[in-house]
């Protein structure tokens, strides 16, 4: 007798009652069931532009690290280091960092944040990089550190340039956050963790919240004439416009932090010491360069260019890939993120992008395609 099939049942998040209420259009993403898109979503990345944005991001990966054996902090930083070029042990109390996960190999195991304060060093990973992460960690933290993955606590994002007016009513510390700063705050009387982040290139915050309070905050945020419910239509068109990187897009275990132009991720003190998972190929790249870096691309007429596209230049020659495209709302244009030869990167590069027998002409672009309006202290 043939078994049944085994289909994994998905998650759902704490606000998923909320999804047919605002008419959410779902769709499977990494082990969840998650929206797309609300009302659409052009309309919503637009209205994240002009005032905020509400996102569930609570399918990513919430990793609390404590010291065990009488160990410190600082020592699961120093592991951490091993496996991370970033300098973990620099940050302060109640800071964040955008953060990679090297290989041997100098490429990408993912890409994540990483705060701490007087208790624990938190991580927040890619959901679909979750599992792989845990192993990788426990890899370099053996007997050095408690490691939670905190399936009780859910993540929003609340983004726009009215996202700070919004929040500072319900208490007004917030307010006085700046970039990749955090907090803990009441929020329509709830205790959340809140930091001055996120990853649409707009001013904005991140909220951590127990799970069973989630739908409550969400909920007060949603009263808000001024906040749209957003899926992730619109998140990824938000970062792609803002130039940001997609693990498993732009950025993955064969691609460097050099090549995706990441370098700044990398302080003084690490390439210094050179003590983390590939680093003599990252700074043998940093010191000669790449054979290959991502750029930006725009279209030449007003079809986008999708992820898989390949780059020709003017000669016919092989050059590139596109690992993100799509249409750009607050551009009113297609755009696109991808990776070619060094030796063709010129802003006034003219390229040919084939895909399905059809050829879209392009044009290299400068990142970001729209500035950044993180508050800098």
């Amino acid at each position: 007798m043939d078994e049944a099939p085994n289909i994994q049942k998905l998650k759902c998040t704490p606000l998923h009652c909320l999804y047919a209420q605002y008419g959410a259009k779902v769709a499977p993403f990494a082990g969840f069931e998650l929206p797309l898109s609300f009302d659409g979503v052009i309309s919503e990345h637009l209205a994240t532009r002009a005032s905020a944005g509400l996102f569930d991001v609570s399918h990513m990966g919430i990793v609390d690290l404590i010291p065990r054996n009488g160990e410190s902090q600082d020592a699961i930083s120093r592991a951490l280091e091993r496996i991370s070029p970033a300098g973990i042990a620099d940050l302060g109390n109640d800071r964040l960092q955008y953060a990679l996960f090297t290989n041997e190999q100098g490429g990408v195991v993912d890409d994540f944040i990483v705060s701490r304060n007087e208790s624990r060093i938190r991580l927040v990973l890619n959901a679909s990089r979750t599992d792989a992460d845990l192993a990788y960690i426990q890899s370099a933290l053996v007997g050095i550190s408690e490691i939670t993955l905190r399936e009780d606590l859910v993540q929003l994002a609340l983004q726009g340039p009215e996202a700070v007016a919004i929040l500072a009513p319900f208490h007004r510390g917030v307010a006085e956050l700046g970039f990749m700063q955090s907090g803990r705050f009441h929020i329509d009387g709830i205790d959340c963790e809140v930091s001055r982040s996120g990853y649409t290139g707009e001013d904005g915050f991140e909220i951590i919240v127990d799970s069973e309070n989630a739908l409550n905050v969400a909920s007060a945020l949603l009263k808000h004439n001024g906040v749209t419910f957003c899926g992730l239509g619109a998140r990824d068109s938000l970062r792609l416009e803002a130039g940001l990187c997609l693990y498993g897009n732009d950025l993955d275990e064969t691609t460097t932090p050099i090549e995706a132009r990441l370098a700044w991720t990398i302080p003084k003190r690490r390439r210094e010491d050179a003590a983390f998972a590939g680093s003599q190929v990252i700074l043998d790249q940093i010191a000669a360069g790449t054979q290959r870096t991502r750029v930006g691309i725009s279209s030449l007429t007003k079809r986008p260019i999708r992820e898989g596209s390949i780059l020709f230049d003017e000669e016919g020659l092989e050059v590139g890939i596109v690992t993100s495209g799509g249409f750009g709302p607050s551009c009113e244009a297609p755009v696109a993120m991808g990776y070619i030869n060094a030796g063709v990167v010129d802003d006034s590069s003219r390229l040919v992008a084939h895909a399905r027998d059809k050829e879209f002409p392009c044009q290299i672009a400068a990142l970001p395609f729209v500035q950044h309006k993180y508050k800098r202290n």
